[in-house]
């Protein structure tokens, strides 16, 4: 398989992932995302760790976790937060939400005795990306950037870019080599000249 075809195959590959993934997002309802897409709109990265200063953890147990953004359920998933942060692999989200003041509320069960409610107010700017830690015992929220997510879109058009490159890249090394070969029967033909030269001074 050539450069270029790797190129399409690694890409071609790439978007079926992307599209996977979207099709089993659990955060919300598709007509809800969509329509959040289609007004001003930022995203939200959400890490949680295990909580660590709640009463009655329950050791073993995977927790449910939900995030609420203005009363609105943007989140709803489950996952042992314990045995991730053994791992070194915190549990993480991202998810668009509207863009504005926000006031987020994280709500953790089930691995505790009581849901424990961390409230937290946010500042997510439009097309930004806002980072939200919840390290066991608090949530803080760090500076938003400049965001553009991936896409099919985006995608094809990387997939169009490398394609075109590569057959740039082609070209180029086709004509390399045609000027190597030129050089090489010019050398050739200079040499001998040369010997036909020096063999007509001796006779």
């Amino acid at each position: 398989m050539n450069h270029s075809l790797r190129i399409l195959a690694t890409w071609s590959m790439l978007a079926v992932l992307l599209s996977t993934a979207a099709c089993h997002a659990k955060e919300m309802p598709d007509s809800r995302r969509d329509y959040l897409l289609a007004h001003e709109h930022g995203w939200i990265d959400l890490t949680v760790k295990a909580p660590s200063g709640a009463a009655g953890i329950k050791a073993g147990e995977s927790c449910d976790i939900a995030l609420l953004v203005n009363g609105e359920m943007l989140l709803v998933e489950s996952a042992d937060l314990a045995a991730a942060d053994s791992a070194g692999m915190p549990v993480g989200y991202r998810f668009v939400a509207p863009a504005g003041k926000l006031q987020a509320e994280l709500h953790i069960g089930r691995c505790v005795k009581d849901e424990l409610v961390v409230k937290v107010p946010l500042q997510l700017d439009k097309d930004h990306l806002l980072a939200l830690a919840f390290d066991g015992a608090a949530a803080t929220a760090g500076a938003a950037t400049p965001f553009e997510p991936a896409s099919l879109e985006w995608v094809r058009a990387e997939m169009l870019r490398m394609q075109a490159s590569g057959r740039a890249n082609d070209a180029a090394t086709e004509k390399l080599t045609r000027l190597a070969i030129y050089s090489a029967v010019l050398n050739a033909v200079g040499v001998l000249a040369l010997l036909g030269f020096a063999s007509s001074r001796r006779r």
